[in-house]
């Protein structure tokens, strides 16, 4: 029996407890459907999954190196991440402790064509989610207008008194030692050994870490500028701090990070997708000087390892997908996709429930008629009461049912692929390409995500060579 772990969130005030108890039962009946065994619950509340500061999303990911488990089971995609960076990044690190996410009600297969339809799903979800935003905009206005604080959770040294943000008398003088100390020169780990050794806890009620302090310091509310989602201009809220202390503070923030910036921030877009040829092993970035970036397998012998250049990788993998990507290209990729959508795609766990409900009434019914006909016994009188709380619980997951994304047609598909492929980023790769794979002779070779009849990828490769830049793409 595989061994997986629930992962639930709901975002706003308008979803509750009741939300997650929906998920769960969806995924608790998957789970025994597909011989799963959920060994623990991961749980966060009113908190969107635009952000990836999730305290139990963090836990799970950190607990996922443990290797007491093998997958995260969620509701729908939507709920381990709303955004496709955050989605690749944190799958990426569950694959590497051999983690898998798992969607209850979007049955996604694992071959290229369900690769490429999961990735869309996702930009789908991120345009659902922005959608939705602009629906709240306005209320959120309002409420920011009157002074109201957005967020459940304050920051450490204020409290929330009738939806505002004030100071809180116990822990202020604390929150304000945090920046002097900084200021006067201590480090941003000890400070957060003497938070701890005075027994002292952030806002989420957890030991002090490092990058809680980090977080404290950067924090603008506490020079009475309070900022929130789309809003351009601050609320004024109660300080903590002047304006020159924090002015100060961050001065030395932005010093200590000049100086421990040892790593350069290229971005090596291809890590995780390109594999070396000689090895079958995964082809890493690194920087030489600051200024010269490559790709190089470091499982190959020393000698025999060579490097490619990556502004030059980049700019040819990049021009051969796009030449790969007509319009009937990129028809045929979403004529994928969709197949795979409509043969598999995501079911509103309503009818399901409903059917459930429906099924535990009339078993019900035949209970009470037994009583009326006068076979009356205990082990029914306990049945009657199993069946009762069933229903009670159908009930509510019914009604607090998460609220259902809306299907999806082809054009969809054809509408992200295209805009994908104009935008040439990191959301092109993860769709679009399987795997890279990298020779010796500087040939790369991009496997698409396609499959032939017999279910063996890739269908389609993209072949080149760096040093000519000269690309095909043939079946």
């Amino acid at each position: 029996m595989k061994k997986v772990v629930f992962y639930g969130r709901y975002s706003s005030n308008n979803q509750t407890e009741q939300s997650i108890e929906g998920q769960l039962h969806v995924c608790q009946r998957y789970a025994d459907q597909n011989d799963m065994q959920i060994i623990a619950e991961y749980v966060d509340r009113a908190i969107s999954g635009k952000t990836d500061e999730r305290p139990a999303f963090q836990k799970m990911i950190t607990d996922s190196r443990k290797k007491q488990f093998e997958g995260v089971l969620v509701y729908k995609l939507d709920r381990f991440a709303r955004n496709r960076f955050d989605s690749a990044h944190y799958k990426k690190k569950l694959k590497d402790n051999g983690v898998k996410v798992i969607s209850a009600t979007e049955n996604i297969s694992d071959n290229p064509e369900g690769i490429l339809l999961e990735s869309l799903l996702e930009g789908m979800n991120e345009f659902y989610s922005e959608e939705l935003s602009q629906k709240v905009n306005r209320g959120l206005a309002e409420s920011f207008s009157k002074g109201y604080y957005m967020k459940k959770i304050p920051p450490f040294g204020y409290q929330i008194i009738d939806r505002k943000l004030v100071i809180d008398e116990a822990t202020a003088p604390y929150a304000r030692e945090i920046f002097e100390r900084y200021n006067k020169g201590q480090k941003i780990v000890k400070i957060t050994e003497w938070l701890n050794s005075l027994g002292m806890t952030n806002q989420l009620g957890n030991k002090w870490r490092p990058m809680n302090v980090s977080t404290h310091l950067h924090n603008r509310t506490y020079m009475g500028e309070y900022y929130y989602g789309q809003f351009e201009k601050p609320m004024p809220v109660p300080a903590l701090v002047s304006a020159e202390l924090f002015d100060s503070v961050q001065e030395k923030l932005k010093a200590s990070a000049h100086r421990s910036h040892q790593k350069s921030d290229y971005d090596f877009i291809l890590t995780g997708k390109m594999i070396c040829a000689e090895c079958g092993h995964s082809v890493s970035g690194s920087t030489a000087n600051k200024k010269d970036h490559y790709y190089y397998c470091r499982h190959c012998k020393k000698e025999s390892r060579h490097c490619v250049p990556a502004d030059d990788l980049h700019e040819k993998v990049f021009a051969a997908l796009s030449e790969y990507l007509t319009e009937a290209k990129i028809d045929e990729l979403a004529s994928a996709a969709f197949a795979v959508y409509e043969k598999e795609q995501y079911q509103d766990e309503r009818p399901a429930l409903e059917r459930e409900l429906k099924q535990t009434e009339k078993q019900l019914q035949n209970a009470v008629e037994a009583v009326l006909n006068g076979f009356a016994s205990e082990s029914l009188k306990a049945a009657m009461q199993e069946l009762e709380d069933r229903r009670n619980r159908l009930r509510e997951a019914i009604q607090n049912a998460p609220p259902a994304m809306p299907k999806f047609e082809k054009e969809y598909f054809v509408f992200l692929l295209r805009y994908m492929a104009g935008m040439q980023g990191r959301e092109l790769l993860d769709t679009v390409v399987n795997h890279i794979i990298l020779k010796k002779d500087d040939t790369v070779i991009i496997c698409i995500n396609l499959t032939d009849e017999n279910n063996l990828p890739p269908l389609e490769q993209i072949l080149f060579t760096v040093s000519q830049g000269e690309g095909r793409w043939f079946k």
